[in-house]
């Protein structure tokens, strides 16, 4: 499964991941995501995406030893940098390996890269790197709040790499797309708080989406906002099952099933 914390207010992302090389292009889009919310230099987006992808394929190789894990993700832009943190539970990476230089150029490589980096042990493995972005003070495009555009950017990016993954067939990642666009342009409009929490997890040979906290009514509304005449409701039209949930605190969370 897939789980990624999306803050609305400010720009910032957590992200869970499994251990494997799948979860690369996912981070490595999530980042990029980030950096072009807070108008980050691509030159500097480019060298960054490169270190965290480095620091991901450490933690998907050496932390569990093969037997499957999770790997967490945390960007947070402040100021003019960005502090990218990759943790896991499993047991370290090997000191030779973080003095190795060749294969995959090791942990010296994010060090030319980074504007700073930290390696702490103890159970599991935390790397923290700290990027320049480029630019005098974060700030979004607009010059606000993140609001929903980089929430929607980011969910289209993320179903984009599952569903590639998946092998599905071209217009079929279309209507995926699409739907991703929808959930997150109308369903985060009826969220609680300040941060959207979306999940998406296999489900036979397609997978499920799950976004929320939303207010009581919100994930159908959602849905119902989808609507266009004669078509119908788009979200409907083009997931194979939706659902409502309502967790322990009352808030309701919409459930997509797609089929590849």
């Amino acid at each position: 499964m897939i789980e990624i914390d999306i803050g609305i207010v400010r720009p910032e992302l957590r992200l869970r991941v499994p251990a494997s090389q799948d979860s690369l292009p996912l981070v490595r889009q999530a980042l990029r995501s980030l950096g072009e919310t807070v108008d980050a230099d691509l030159d500097a987006l480019e060298d960054a995406e490169l270190a965290v992808t480095e620091a991901m394929a450490n933690a998907v190789e050496h932390a569990y030893d093969g037997k499957g894990g999770e790997v967490r993700v945390s960007l947070d832009p402040r100021n003019s940098d960005i502090t990218v943190v990759v943790s896991d539970d499993g047991q370290g990476i090997p000191e030779d390996v973080q003095r190795r230089e060749g294969r995959g150029f090791g942990l010296s490589m994010i060090e030319g890269i980074a504007e700073k980096m930290e390696v702490s042990g103890g159970d599991g493995t935390d790397v923290s790197m700290t990027f320049a972005m480029g630019r005098s003070e974060v700030e979004t495009v607009d010059g606000g709040a993140p609001g929903i555009d980089p929430a929607e950017r980011l969910l289209r990016r993320l179903v984009a790499v599952v569903a590639a993954q998946l092998d599905m067939p071209s217009d079929r990642v279309v209507e995926v797309l699409l739907v991703a666009e929808l959930v997150a342009r109308n369903s985060l409009r009826y969220l609680t708080g300040d941060t959207a929490a979306v999940s998406l997890a296999p489900a036979g040979k397609g997978f499920e989406i799950r976004v929320g906290p939303l207010e009581e009514g919100g994930a159908q509304a959602a849905v119902d906002d989808s609507d266009v005449p004669v078509v119908g409701r788009v979200i409907e039209r083009l997931t194979d099952a939706t659902a409502v949930e309502q967790d322990d605190d009352g808030a309701e969370h919409l459930m997509l099933r797609i089929a590849a």
